[in-house]
């Protein structure tokens, strides 16, 4: 599909991109995610040499670099920063005009759910039954999202409604939040820090932890990061951070709620007394008045109800 496009303002004069057909688009925003032409191969199930060859065709339709190459992998320049951007805004809106065209002609109805980290919180049979109850035709999709954007490309519609952890900028979203949750420093077992009953932000402010991907939410960051100036590894999920901290001494962040599913050898958890705590919440569009939406969260919100987890429930709009 080949589209004709007017980069914003932030394009810094890069012009009208024409001809750049959408597969290239996710070719090249997996592998801005990746930071590794190999990785965003193997997710793309594809060889790298093809990969590699529409990433350099890409540079030369805009004529300028889009990646800096090294030995630790590729990151991106600024003109690609600003790619990066409006790439995940154009592909979002093809998939909502395809979607739209299919359900016009098949009649289905459809609910792609976004969750951040593992995916037991959309593993709920009474959910399932619950909603399937209300809604028979309906069909649930789940996408698995990381910690590059907590939300999971919600405001951009890539999803309807995303299943995830505060903080996070909230404006323009209805908010559930379904359980709260004090924040642990995952740390290694011979750290210094291991053999205290308590930190502090202070403790771990200018220590080697991890870091969070570029243009992550500032509310995010400033929460799940543990040191503004961290100096350890980038990660994009709960398990690159507790390798990061078993391989590489970094600090990380976890909710409680993760300690019990993520027991490690040689990493222990210690609370952070100063860190406000986290709430696992449903969150979607303010405006989104589908009522697929609706179902799930009150089937969802019902089944946490049932359940025996501690739990704070409230709407919040913004």
């Amino acid at each position: 599909m080949a589209i004709q496009y007017l980069l914003g303002t932030g394009g810094k004069g890069l012009g009208i991109v024409s001809a750049m057909d959408l597969r290239g688009l996710r070719y090249f925003v997996t592998v801005a995610e990746e930071g590794n032409v190999s990785r965003a191969a193997r997710r793309l199930h594809m060889s790298q040499p093809p990969l590699s060859q529409r990433i350099r065709e890409l540079e030369a339709e805009l004529g300028c670099e889009l990646f800096l190459r090294g030995p630790r992998g590729m990151r991106l320049t600024p003109a690609g920063d600003v790619l990066l951007e409006e790439a995940r805004v154009l592909l979002a809106g093809a998939d909502r005009a395809k979607e739209r065209v299919v359900r016009q002609v098949t009649g289905a109805r459809s609910l792609r759910v976004g969750v951040l980290g593992p995916g037991e919180a959309t593993l709920s049979k009474p959910v399932a039954q619950a909603f399937a109850s209300s809604h028979p035709e309906a069909v649930v999709s789940l996408r698995q999202g990381d910690l590059a954007d907590p939300m999971m490309g919600l405001a951009a519609g890539a999803i309807d409604v995303a299943i995830t952890w505060t903080p996070f900028d909230m404006t323009g979203m209805a908010v559930r939040a379904m359980q709260e949750d004090r924040c642990f420093a995952a740390v290694a077992a011979d750290s210094p820090f291991a053999g205290s009953r308590c930190l502090t932000r202070d403790d771990i402010d200018h220590s080697s932890s991890i870091r969070l991907p570029a243009g992550v939410d500032a509310l995010w960051r400033a929460h799940w990061q543990p040191s503004p100036s961290a100096g350890g590894p980038e990660v994009r999920s709960l398990d690159e951070c507790l390798h990061a901290v078993l391989w590489q001494r970094s600090i990380a962040l976890v909710p409680a709620s993760a300690l019990r599913r993520h027991a490690v050898e040689g990493i222990v958890y210690r609370p952070v007394a100063d860190l406000p705590p986290t709430r696992l919440v449903l969150a979607w569009r303010r405006d989104d008045r589908s009522p697929l939406v609706t179902a799930y969260v009150d089937a969802f919100s019902a089944a946490r109800k049932k359940s025996s987890v501690p739990r704070r429930e409230r709407v919040v709009h913004t």
